[in-house]
């Protein structure tokens, strides 16, 4: 009897985890997880003194390598013919989505840490749903429950952002060291692209945490830029896995040629320590190219609100690993911050949803609008009046 109850408690949860839900739920949770474990990786990389143009056109070739067959062999009849306008739209992409996006999100990382990186990412889409509505992609009805709620939940983001850009507060946990400013400064020396940026926001009386977190929103801003640019791009090129290789591969030579204008040393190309490969390799084959995959399943399955209700886990794991791995500092300004920002998104998430249910339900409702007239006159008044069947002969 025990092992008969062992064995339905085992077939239970095989088919448990059979169900497609619980599938993407896993699948998303594994996502999270592999972004968390990426900026610890990352920002230990970034400490070590490698300069984030290298890291960046390293982790773009593993990705393409890994992206490139795949959308080659697997959206041939999908892909169609490279016209003008697409050719712009994917240099967009690639300058947008992933040079800018991923130097400023370096950046920040390098002058912040893994905890106040992870939590600014939850405004990514809050920021991507306000500029669908600037480009008039999504609509805001101001007059009903869902329209205040995503206009509240796009202010409660926008002040959580800047509450963690000026304000830093007392440390929770980890150490403050003041080496952080010091090793944040060293990488800005090291990089040399952005050395004049750096100096005059410094002259300004701006610190480099300060700088980092400006870094950050911007990240956050070119992503929703990336996010709403992909509409139109999937429009006249419907090819998901084809359009982000070839945004990949546009932002990697935008990458390649900032790094060998800015990187003075050829040493500086060669990953000396194993630890730096390890973070390159991780940030290529799981950040790029396992996320990626398991994101666009999961968004297919369940929709993109749900992928978004699932970002803030990476806020969680990060600031989890950052503090036991690399002794990270939280301050009470990054907490105060994200959860304002955590509260604009999910305002934004229940918004999107009213307006969904509420477009269902004005489907359901207006094909019958037309019925009324039928029912105010019998059918067989109908048929008498218009004596469509004739006489009946006995």
């Amino acid at each position: 009897m025990v092992m008969a109850s062992e064995r339905r408690k085992v077939a239970d949860m095989f088919n448990f985890l059979r169900g497609e839900r619980t599938r993407v739920q896993l699948a998303l949770i594994t996502v999270q997880l592999g972004y968390g474990v990426y900026y610890v990786l990352t920002k230990a990389a970034m400490s070590g003194g490698v300069n984030r143009f290298v890291f960046a056109v390293y982790r773009d070739a593993i990705a393409l390598c890994l992206l490139g067959p795949l959308a080659f062999f697997s959206e041939r009849n999908l892909r169609t013919p490279l016209t003008i306008p697409i050719c712009l739209l994917i240099l967009a992409l690639g300058f947008m989505g992933i040079f800018l996006q991923q130097t400023l999100f370096l950046a920040g990382l390098a002058y912040t840490n893994t905890a106040f990186a992870a939590a600014m990412q939850n405004a990514i889409p809050v920021f991507t749903f306000m500029i669908a509505v600037v480009c008039k992609f999504e609509v805001i009805r101001l007059n009903k429950p869902d329209g205040l709620a995503k206009v509240v939940g796009i202010c409660s983001a926008v002040v959580g952002a800047f509450t963690m850009c000026l304000y830093k507060g007392p440390t929770l946990f980890g150490t403050d060291s003041p080496s952080e400013q010091e090793q944040a400064a060293e990488v800005v020396a090291e990089t040399g692209a952005d050395n004049w940026l750096a100096s005059t926001l410094l002259s300004y009386g701006v610190d480099y945490w300060q700088m980092g977190a400006l870094c950050l929103v911007a990240n956050c801003l070119c992503m929703g830029i990336y996010t709403n640019l992909q509409i139109p791009a999937l429009k006249r090129f419907p090819a998901p896995v084809s359009l982000s290789a070839s945004s990949i591969f546009v932002g990697a030579m935008f990458l390649l040629i900032t790094g060998l204008s800015s990187v003075s040393q050829a040493s500086d190309w060669i990953l000396h320590s194993p630890g730096t490969i390890v973070s390159v390799v991780y940030a290529g084959a799981v950040a790029s190219g396992l996320n990626f995959s398991l994101q666009t399943w999961a968004n297919q399955r369940g929709g993109p609100v749900l992928v978004a209700a699932y970002i803030p886990l990476q806020t969680v794991f990060s600031a989890f690993l950052g503090v036991v791995i690399l002794d990270d500092p939280l301050y009470l300004g990054s907490v105060i911050g994200a959860v304002m920002i955590l509260i604009g998104l999910y305002l934004v998430i229940w918004g999107q949803r009213l307006h969904r249910l509420a477009k269902e339900r004005d489907c359901l409702v207006m094909p019958f609008e037309g019925v009324e007239d039928d029912v105010k006159v019998p059918l067989l008044q109908n048929q008498g009046e218009e004596n469509t069947y004739g006489t009946i002969r006995r």
